[in-house]
């Protein structure tokens, strides 16, 4: 502002001295800037701007001229310098509009330039930077072996993936009933060749709660088991628990003492309490003694034991554990869906079933006397019993045929016995010619107890021979011997033969991991017409089981199984197998398998991933 005052002061004294008369000089005059001039001085300006920028180029910081190559290196400005120079050079000029000019010389190239080589290594040998890579140098080294020290141990330490572990015994099978608690040494001989792991003697019902007070029983099943110990196979024991006779002394204390009478199902009185009938006789299941009635279902003088009742569940325990103490180490129970009766003693109702009349005990339907709640607990109780007192060595199973799978799960839902028997499939697999009826009944069992979460192992009872109408006991065997579960031959120890069985050949195949811990799927042949199933695990030879029940030679169309390879082995073929040109280690396609009429064949092959 000070600048400003001091030029209009300044103007004003020159315009007083121009009009004073003593001044002696001559008067200014004005003459207009012709535009020509006006633009030689701009661009006189522009000359000694772009001069000034070319000498601040020049400009260089003092160096120490005495360095070896240091005025080369001043001299030696690369392209990329010179490029860099260049663009400073580029200085705009803008024209304003009272005649001044802007001057516009860009953004300013701010470029990095680090350290040369040789001044580098002006701090090679400086201490600082030589500690400084040695700990450098210690610390990769030293982090570099203790991640690989770690690594190891993190492969020695680390929890180890558990192999599966094998079935037990009684799972393996498969296993024999016998109808003598006394064979002679030709019948031991004969069972042994079968290759069996359990042998199974059914205690005559009457006799149950005898075992351990009658030493001609514990004696006869104390030896039973000694007879084939030596040879790993185990006595299983068949016991009927239901009921106790009437010279029990349980029974005897009851009529008399209220105390321990709830083990048993009574009425004061004399009245019949409802419709039930016996499943002997057809008559009523009551029977009198002095001034109470008492349940019999099983017959006369069988005094049927209410097994959830703390009294009579001792008694049955005591057997349990004098049957384990004899040597046994697996025990089946028969009528398991008698074992708790309603207490209210409600009537039956029809089940009008026209085969029969009211008089007779399939008319009814039994509603309040089996599978009552409470019977899933009450076995689970019982298996965990058997296998406490076998350290887990032993099994709980039922022996006769079960309707109702789904009401032996404890209210926990866990199974309430090791094993359960569904007889349908292997009646069935004796009598009918009908692919698609075998196929619809396990396809039924295996809906209703593997894959409705209750992992039963399954007991398959063996129909006596000469009940088997068009099949041989061969393709029985082939066919039941690699379905999850395990076979019950059902013949009498005189009888058994090791050619008719061939359990020692299916041994790999039930001790492999395809059927251990495989996967099993069933399937029909593209027409339908024949039945097979098949067995793999991951990395391990699969199984594939064909069974032709009808009379016709087919040729079965099985390439729609997932993972099936185009070409199988024959691994085992039935007795009524009479296919031209297959044997045993032979090839056949998985779209064109022969299968003579009522035969079985086993395949193996390597499943596709």
């Amino acid at each position: 502002m000070t600048d400003k005052n001091e030029r209009n002061s300044t103007k004003l004294n020159l315009e007083a001295q121009r009009l004073s008369t003593d001044n002696p000089l001559p008067k200014e005059t004005y003459k207009t800037i012709p535009d020509l001039d006006h633009q030689q001085q701009k661009a006189a300006l522009e000359d000694v701007i772009s001069d000034a920028v070319k000498n601040s180029n020049m400009v260089r910081e003092k160096v120490d001229m005495s360095e070896e190559g240091a005025d080369e290196k001043m001299l030696g400005a690369g392209e990329e310098e010179q490029q860099n120079l260049a663009k400073k050079e580029e200085v705009k000029f803008i024209s304003e509009q009272n005649g001044d000019a802007k001057i516009d010389i860009g953004a300013i190239d701010k470029t990095f330039t680090g350290l040369t080589k040789e001044e580098l290594m002006k701090f090679a040998n400086d201490p600082f930077w030589v500690r400084l890579r040695w700990f450098l140098f210690v610390c990769f080294w030293g982090l570099l072996a203790g991640m690989l020290v770690g690594a190891v141990l993190i492969i020695i330490y680390a929890p180890k993936c558990a192999a599966p572990e094998p079935l037990s015994w009684w799972k393996q099978g498969p296993l024999v009933k016998i109808d003598t608690p006394t064979p002679d040494d030709i019948q031991i001989g004969a069972i042994k060749g079968l290759g069996v792991k359990g042998v199974i003697y059914e205690v005559p019902a009457d006799e149950t709660y005898n075992i351990g007070s009658d030493p001609a029983i514990s004696d006869a099943l104390k030896k039973l088991a000694a007879s084939f110990s030596d040879s790993g196979i185990n006595l299983i024991v068949d016991i009927t628990p239901n009921f106790v006779g009437r010279a029990d002394p349980l029974f005897q204390k009851a009529i008399n003492n209220p105390d321990v009478r709830s083990a048993f199902v009574t009425r004061a009185g004399h009245q019949v309490p409802n419709n039930w009938l016996s499943l002997g006789n057809n008559g009523s299941a009551w029977t009198y003694e002095g001034d109470l009635s008492f349940l019999q279902q099983f017959g006369r003088d069988r005094f049927d034991l209410q097994l959830n009742d703390p009294v009579a569940l001792t008694k049955l325990k005591g057997v349990l554990k004098e049957i384990i103490s004899l040597g046994a180490k697996g025990i089946r129970l028969a009528n398991t869906k008698h074992f708790i009766i309603d207490r209210e003693l409600t009537d039956n109702v029809p089940s009008n079933n026209p085969n029969f009349d009211h008089t007779q005990y399939g008319f009814w339907t039994h509603s309040h006397t089996t599978y009552q709640d409470g019977l899933g607990d009450l076995l689970y109780d019982l298996k965990a019993y058997v296998h406490n007192i076998t350290n887990d060595e032993g099994f709980l199973a039922a022996s006769d045929d079960i309707d109702r799978p789904e009401v032996y799960m404890s209210t926990r839902g866990l199974q309430s016995l090791d094993m359960i028997q569904l007889g349908r499939v292997p009646n069935l697999l004796a009598n009918s010619t009908n692919s698609e009826h075998i196929y619809r009944e396990l396809r039924n069992v295996w809906k209703s107890t593997v894959e409705a979460g209750k992992h039963f192992w399954l007991q398959w009872n063996y129909v006596q021979q000469d009940l088997l109408k068009h099949i041989t006991i061969s393709e029985y065997n082939i066919f039941l011997q690699l379905i999850p579960g395990v076979p019950v031959f059902n013949v009498d120890a005189p009888k058994g033969k090791a050619e008719l069985y061939a359990t020692e050949a299916f041994h790999k195949i039930r001790t492999s991991p395809s059927y251990m811990h495989g996967s099993f799927d069933l399937y029909r042949d593209v027409n339908s017409t024949v039945i097979g199933y098949s067995r793999t695990k991951s990395g391990n030879p699969g199984f594939f089981v064909v069974f032709n029940p009808s009379e016709y030679d087919l040729n079965a169309n099985f390439s729609n199984v997932v993972g099936i390879a185009e070409e199988l082995t024959v691994h085992t073929i039935s007795t009524n197998y009479n296919a031209t040109n297959v044997a045993v280690k032979g090839k056949v396609s998985s779209s064109s398998i022969p299968v003579s009429g009522y035969s079985a064949i086993i395949l193996t092959y390597v499943p596709k991933a």
